[in-house]
C-alpha cells in the first residue's frame, strides 16, 4: 500500500463522483493493495489477484457517480472484492470453489458422482486447452506445472529465463482465456442439467 497520507476521504469520493482523473488515481493507489490481498485471501493466485485489482477499480470508475454515498470505502471496496470474486465463481465456475458449493446439502453419492462428472469435464478442457499451445510454449507450460523453476526449464530446454517467463505468461493467458470461454458453452449448460435433476 502506498505510504503518502490519503486526502479526506469523503472529499476525493465527491470527486471521483464527479469524474476528477486525478483523485480517481489516489484511489487506486492507495487502495489498489487492499484489492489484491483480499483477491489473494481467495485466489491464491498473483496473476488472477492482479487481474481482479484492475476489474474491481473498473466497477468502481463505471459507478463513480455514486461513490459519493459511500460511508466506510474501505468497507466498500472489501466487499465490492468479494462480491466479484463470488460472481467469478458462478459465472466461470473456478474449479474447487464451484465443487465446494455444489456439495453443499446434497447427498454424498450424488455429490460425488456430480464431481467426478464436472472434474472429467473441466480435465478435457484443460487438456485441450494446453494442446493447442505452440510447442515451445506447452513445453514451458508442462514444465512449470510439473513443479521445475524458471531456471530448470531454461536449461533443460536451452531458452533464456526471460523467454521461460515471457513463454509461461502467454501460454497462461491462452489456457485461461480457452477454459473461460468453453466453461461457459460446456460445463455451465451442464451444471445447469445437474441442478434441474436435483429438483
Amino acid at each position: 500500500m502506498s505510504n503518502f497520507s490519503l486526502p479526506d476521504e469523503h472529499e476525493l469520493l465527491e470527486q471521483v463522483a464527479t469524474g476528477d482523473g486525478d483523485a480517481y488515481t489516489i484511489l487506486f493507489r492507495h487502495y489498489s493493495q487492499q484489492v489484491f490481498d483480499v483477491a489473494m485471501l481467495y485466489l491464491k493466485d498473483n496473476s488472477l489477484a492482479r487481474e481482479i485489482v484492475q476489474e474491481v477499480f473498473m466497477k468502481i470508475w463505471l459507478k463513480r457517480a455514486d461513490m459519493h454515498q459511500v460511508k466506510n470505502f474501505k468497507d466498500y471496496l472489501f466487499i465490492l472484492t468479494r462480491n466479484h470474486i463470488y460472481d467469478g465463481f458462478k459465472k466461470q465456475l473456478v474449479r474447487l470453489k464451484v465443487y465446494d458449493l455444489l456439495g453443499k446439502n446434497q447427498p454424498a453419492t450424488q455429490n460425488d458422482t456430480d464431481h467426478l462428472l464436472l472434474q472429467r469435464e473441466y480435465d478435457a478442457i484443460l487438456d485441450k486447452a494446453v494442446s493447442g499451445l505452440p510447442p515451445e510454449r506447452k513445453k514451458v507450460y508442462l514444465a512449470r506445472k510439473q513443479g521445475w523453476s524458471n531456471e530448470e526449464i531454461s536449461l533443460q530446454l536451452n531458452i533464456s529465463v526471460h523467454t521461460v517467463k515471457k513463454q509461461m505468461s502467454l501460454a497462461m493467458h491462452a489456457v485461461r482465456t480457452f477454459v473461460k470461454a468453453r466453461i461457459q458453452n460446456d460445463i455451465f449448460p451442464l451444471l445447469l442439467i445437474l441442478l434441474t435433476l436435483r429438483k
